[in-house]
């Protein structure tokens, strides 16, 4: 399932990866927007499927710049954590790891009977996962002392042969 650029790479996280998509979340989680550590890192990482989005410019160091987890419920993917670090910010990498998690989860099995992805957005952020084309529902809620709202985009599957 790698979605590979010229200077990016998107696929599942080894266990080392992981451990740095870990630290990425807790220094924009946790150190920046100031959520609790014990909510950031959590039980549902034990079965998520994490994705990592990889600078193959500086690939000799393995660096993690940005990060997912996908979640299944019966009816979607659940799309969490969806981080990339503060200096590659801006720069189409979010966008790219939205793309490959979709297409992650439109080519996989285990995601047969999803019929869509979903994902709390904080609601400063929703412009980003507009741009990507999820869709607003519902009311605002609170998570953590702060305000999301569900974004909801159908699952495209190809038909080719």
């Amino acid at each position: 399932m790698p979605i590979t650029t010229d200077q990016y790479k998107v696929h599942v996280a080894s266990d080392d990866e992981f451990q740095q998509a870990l630290q990425i979340r807790v220094h924009v989680f946790v150190t920046i927007q100031k959520f609790p550590l014990n909510e950031e890192v959590d039980e549902l990482d034990k079965t998520a499927t994490h994705l990592v989005i990889i600078d193959t410019h500086r690939e000799a160091t393995a660096q993690v710049i940005g990060t997912l987890r996908i979640l299944k419920s019966p009816e979607a993917a659940k799309f969490g954590r969806v981080v990339v670090l503060p200096e590659y910010q801006g720069q189409g990498i979010g966008k790219l790891l939205m793309h490959a998690a979709e297409k992650y989860v439109a080519q996989s099995s285990d995601y047969n009977e999803c019929e869509y992805t979903k994902l709390g957005s904080q609601w400063d952020k929703r412009g980003f996962y507009e741009r990507c084309g999820y869709e607003a529902r519902g009311d605002i809620y609170d998570d953590t002392g702060c305000p999301h709202i569900w974004m909801y985009k159908p699952i495209v599957r190809s038909t080719d042969c």
